[in-house]
């Protein structure tokens, strides 16, 4: 971890970062630019949230990976700050609880029209875990005597709403979405 210190009132010049902290900060954000609206896959910069020139440290927890567009946007203020403290807590939180898998299949999720996706069992599995978290719901389509059954995974009003606090960078908002129950967010049977 670099020293966060000023040599003679200069502020502290930015290191190399190690290959090992890039990686971690690629995995958190499955490899893409973080921010949400985007997602680019091609190259990623390092992001300091807490600039170098006023004393952030290079460790991961400091850091997030944008596209060379949107970290030019940041600095050009176009993102604000407060944002990228939302994408980089959504990331933290979502591939802590999830792997990026699932933040992949969320995603995907909210862009499909309700019912587009229609799964047999086995892959109702690739969505357990948002199930169970009550991201997605699971509406049950079609059952043939129990030989194929068939589902329709959908997003739920919990998984819209935040989807829609990352990305619109909304801290209060997405406190609201993880703290409790949302109205109408029921699973359905």
């Amino acid at each position: 971890m670099a020293k966060h210190s000023k040599v003679k009132g200069k502020p502290r010049e930015r290191d190399k970062l190690p290959l090992q902290t890039k990686v971690l900060v690629w995995t958190e954000s499955g490899y893409r630019c973080a921010v949400p609206t985007c997602r680019t896959i091609l190259v990623q910069d390092m992001h300091h949230i807490w600039e170098v020139s006023a004393g952030g440290g290079d460790d991961s927890s400091n850091l997030i990976a944008l596209c060379p567009n949107c970290h030019a946007l940041y600095h050009r203020g176009t993102i604000k700050a407060e944002s990228i403290y939302i994408y980089k807590a959504m990331l933290v939180a979502i591939t802590r609880a999830f792997d990026v898998e699932a933040v992949d299949r969320l995603l995907f999720l909210e862009s499909c029209k309700q019912d587009f996706v229609v799964v047999s069992g086995d892959g109702l599995l690739y969505f357990a875990r948002l199930i169970a978290a009550g991201l997605a719901r699971m509406d049950q389509k079609a059952n043939n005597n129990w030989q194929i059954v068939t589902y329709a995974v959908n997003i739920s009003d919990k998984g819209r709403m935040l989807i829609e606090a990352w990305r619109q960078g909304d801290r209060t908002r997405l406190r609201k979405v993880m703290a409790g129950p949302v109205p109408g967010g029921t699973l359905k049977k």
